[in-house]
């Protein structure tokens, strides 16, 4: 059987991202390298890229870079992930 949880729900745990962007929100474009600067795949830092950003008053740009092949031409990211990704922060318009 449940258990009544006599206090109510317990507090919105908050995410915590493991990168503090706030040094990069100076409008330039920065490429984060999967390896280097970050190690968890690009989908997921892309994910904690916009809720950072989100969560502190930005809109963000992002730009996958895709891996290449052994004749130097890129291998569509569907089909790989991606090697490295772009970022600018520009403070939101609607804050």
């Amino acid at each position: 059987m449940p258990e009544l949880l006599q206090e109510g729900l317990p507090a919105k745990r908050t995410r915590k991202s493991a990168i503090d962007f706030a040094e990069w929100t100076d409008g330039q474009a920065w490429k984060f390298v999967k390896g280097e600067d970050y190690q968890s795949t690009t989908d997921t830092f892309r994910t904690a890229v916009k809720r950072w950003a989100k969560e502190n008053g930005f809109d963000v740009e992002l730009r996958s870079y895709p891996e290449l092949d052994p004749q130097g031409e890129p291998i569509p990211l569907a089909k790989v992930d991606g090697i490295a990704l772009g970022v600018q922060f520009l403070r939101d318009r609607a804050a």
